[in-house]
């Protein structure tokens, strides 16, 4: 008899919603953000001194973060009242998420601030 290993990591035990809330938010983001600086080294080359004057675009961005973090709540609130058995794995995809939106507000916040 032959004994056979699984390769279990943490992404194959969540579920499908748990993948659109963690990472569906993040990459719309860094969509954005490539956008935005793309547009800007289109606009003014890449000089970044000024960045931090489009001061309502990186509003709206902290303000889509903090979106994501109010349905990412809402829907840890659902699934421990509904005690899903992938509980902990459901947790941390979203903390994975919450974090990846961190990493490209840093981002931006180094343009800002850099030059």
């Amino acid at each position: 008899m032959q004994a056979t290993h699984h390769f279990n990591i943490e992404l194959r035990h969540a579920t499908v919603p748990t993948y659109a809330v963690s990472y569906v938010f993040p990459i719309l983001l860094l969509l954005y953000e490539i956008h935005r600086v793309g547009r800007w080294i289109y606009d003014y080359g890449m000089q970044f001194s000024n960045f931090r004057s489009m001061g309502y675009e990186f509003l709206l961005m902290l303000v889509f973060v903090g979106i994501q973090a109010v349905v990412g709540v809402i829907f840890l609130t659902g699934a421990s009242i509904g005690r899903h058995h992938d509980f902990r794995h459901r947790v941390s995809n979203l903390l994975a998420g919450l974090s990846c939106s961190m990493a490209v507000i840093a981002f931006d916040l180094a343009l800002q601030y850099v030059s």
